[in-house]
């Protein structure tokens, strides 16, 4: 996404996700292209009283990270995924063209935006490419992400967002040949995806997590539904033959009747994935570990050099 100047070109990526919990790290070897190799994972809680600029730098200290090729990923909050109607423009004048149409889309102002922008995939029977997704963000929100991890010694590669280390999760399991609805849930949030061999069809965020889902299980039918109306869209839109496989990625405090509950209500069968499923993961790497660091194995797990 974010693609920032780095001078190592290697097989190896690592990916450092920090928010207000602390900071989730995953390095991944990329050799064995079939199925790459988790070097190491691990989540490194920001305790009392410490700052995550000395967590960080701290991190990258202990796992000798700076000479090693880095990702991230921007929070939620960080940043808009907007559809936008593709313009009839050389791809010199996409980016200006795309500034355009999203500046009355965002609450700020276009001058104070950095974008990218990546391909959706051909929508009706013409299969026609009507739209793009743009991602947009504050360019000093951008700055502030580099520079804290810059500071704390890392080779910064590229910044992401979360929809697209699913979207590198979901490409590894099987069955995304004929289309799949990733789930993903942290302690307070959740996020849905819906793709279709290797490529990302649609997005969903959900404003409740884990804990949410733990204290209240009749949310179990409103995700139900928000699954429904999702799949209806991508049946509708892009006029594909209908999903028929939901996958739940496994949560550090386990699932619980979760599966069981979302198979009831939408009919689908029900798939509980873990990282050691779509990656090499070494011996003696706790489940509770490998869950939390999900989002930082899928980060890492991006192979594309120049393109989404």
């Amino acid at each position: 996404m974010f693609r920032l100047n780095s001078k190592s070109r290697s097989h190896r990526l690592c990916a450092l996700v920090a928010d207000d919990e602390g900071v989730a790290l995953a390095c991944v070897d990329h050799a064995k292209e079939e199925k790459p190799v988790l070097e190491y994972c691990a989540f490194h809680p920001l305790e009392q009283e410490q700052s995550l600029a000395a967590l960080l730098k701290k991190t990258v200290a202990q796992y000798r990270l700076d000479r090693t090729r880095c990702s991230t990923l921007l929070a939620a909050q960080d940043y808009q995924l907007l559809m936008v109607e593709a313009p009839e423009v050389p791809a010199a004048e996409l980016k200006a063209a795309i500034r355009w149409r999203v500046r009355d889309l965002i609450d700020f102002h276009i001058d104070d935006a950095v974008l990218d922008v990546f391909d959706m995939p051909p929508s009706g029977a013409r299969k026609v490419q009507e739209s793009l997704y743009v991602v947009v963000s504050r360019a000093a929100v951008v700055e502030q992400r580099t520079q804290r991890l810059q500071e704390a010694g890392v080779e910064l590669a590229v910044i992401d967002i979360p929809e697209l280390a699913l979207r590198n999760i979901a490409a590894r399991v099987p069955h995304d040949a004929n289309g799949q609805v990733l789930l993903y849930f942290n302690a307070s949030q959740g996020l849905i995806t819906l793709t279709r061999d290797a490529t990302l069809y649609l997005a969903r965020g959900m404003e409740f997590g884990w804990s949410q889902l733990l204290d209240s299980p009749a949310l179990a039918e409103r995700l139900a539904l928000e699954l429904q109306r999702s799949m209806d869209y991508y049946d509708r839109h892009f006029q594909q033959a209908p999903i028929n496989q939901l996958t739940l990625c496994a949560a550090p405090q386990g699932v619980g009747g979760l599966a069981e509950q979302l198979m009831q209500l939408t009919g689908i069968e029900v798939q509980v994935l873990g990282a050691a499923d779509v990656i090499d993961v070494p011996a003696g790497v706790d489940d509770a570990e490998l869950a939390r660091c999900l989002l930082a194995i899928g980060a890492a797990l991006r192979s594309e050099p120049a393109q989404l």
